[in-house]
């Protein structure tokens, strides 16, 4: 398996147990998982078949449920194989996301800038370095004002729901190529179900009823976002990067990426490839789902950063993709703490809120987008 800074990473098989072990050097998993060094940590990779075949047995989807929750709690990233995903749906809009970002910029921008992301239709197209995730103070006290205003690295495309009832604008499409509104309807339609085999498998392991999540997301308000990293023939200026420091929003993020370059920190302060698989998603938490149970779960700062300067010296081609689909509530949810994650000695933290309140509130704060990392604060002490 490629990785980027550690190069060549070892897989192993480990026991059909879930278990999670604590050492003052390191966290190692022991689950249904395969696992992908990270140095002395590690992120899962986890079958998920069992929370996708409708034959599978209750306790094998509670085994993958608490497998996935370990990993919530602990690290809030991992890789999901088996996913249940038709090779040809991904292929479809993954061809044709790959071509309109080859347009000229009039063709993704569409007549008068109809594709155009703005305050109103928060979806469409944002241009290279039309969005910065982490142009906070942290950043420009280490690299001065000029450098945290760089844009980040990369243009994007993005839809919303198809359903009227999420009270969200409906998607709009370019014009060419012709096939993509059909080919991402289709994606995004995958997208919605892999959620939902997600979403009950979160609500095993939180110890709730499997459809508890449900009457929370029959009006969701997901998106689908494509990215595009262009080629990098030249190292960048300091402190731009191709997707700068963030935490996502929602509940939860799927990502199917075209190559390595994605790292999270970890709870060692450090950043840590995340392994990429060809046949896999990278599953990781939003903001909304930490507050929701109550800081149990973690919503990890990620980005992607530019090849090394070995690599631009070595390679004419290091063009990167990704598509995100951003799983969020019904807008008009109601948002407090899980029952399961109160306890006497663990009190709600955070007031009830709707999860649209707390959408729009990230989104409009997205171009500042300071990173919150003051759960690795609280777990050192």
């Amino acid at each position: 398996l490629r990785g980027g800074r550690g190069g060549f990473m070892a897989v192993s098989r480990v026991l059909p147990i879930s278990r999670l072990l604590r050492t003052s050097r390191a966290l190692r998993w022991s689950s249904v998982a395969s696992t992908v060094d990270l140095g002395a940590l590690e992120v899962p990779v986890v079958d998920i078949r069992a929370l996708r075949d409708p034959g599978a047995s209750p306790a094998d989807r509670l085994v993958v449920a608490k497998t996935i929750g370990a990993a919530c709690e602990t690290i809030g990233f991992l890789v999901i194989t088996n996913h249940g995903v038709p090779e040809s749906v991904i292929d479809g809009a993954w061809k044709d996301t790959h071509d309109f970002f080859d347009l000229p910029l009039d063709k993704k921008l569409g007549p008068d800038s109809f594709l155009l992301m703005t305050d109103e239709y928060p979806y469409g197209y944002s241009p290279f370095g039309g969005e910065v995730l982490s142009k906070g103070k942290e950043l420009e006290e280490e690299l001065g004002a000029e450098a945290a205003k760089k844009g980040d690295m990369k243009e994007m495309f993005a839809v919303g729901a198809y359903n009227e009832a999420a009270a969200m604008p409906l998607p709009r499409y370019p014009s060419e190529p012709g096939s993509m509104g059909q080919s991402w309807r289709a994606y995004y339609g995958a997208m919605e179900d892999l959620s939902q085999a997600l979403m009950r498998g979160f609500a095993l392991s939180l110890d709730l009823p499997e459809n508890w999540f449900e009457d929370k997301t029959d009006r969701h308000a997901s998106s689908l976002r494509a990215l595009n990293y262009p080629t990098v023939d030249q190292e960048p200026e300091p402190g731009q990067t191709r997707a700068s420091a963030h935490t996502d929003y929602g509940v939860l993020t799927i990502l199917k990426s075209g190559g390595p370059g994605l790292q999270v920190k970890l709870l060692d302060g450090q950043w840590h490839d995340v392994p990429f698989l060809e046949d896999a998603y990278v599953v990781n938490l939003g903001d909304l789902m930490s507050r929701w149970t109550n800081d149990k779960w973690r919503s990890t700062p990620h980005r992607v950063v530019v090849p090394s300067a070995e690599v631009i010296a070595s390679s004419s081609e290091n063009r990167r993709q990704s598509m995100a689909f951003f799983c969020n509530l019904n807008m008009d949810a109601d948002v407090a703490t899980i029952p399961t994650c109160i306890s006497p000695t663990n009190p709600a933290k955070y007031p009830p809120t709707k999860a649209g309140d707390h959408l729009m509130a990230k989104h409009r704060a997205s171009t500042q987008g300071i990173l919150d990392d003051s759960w690795m604060k609280d777990i050192a002490k």
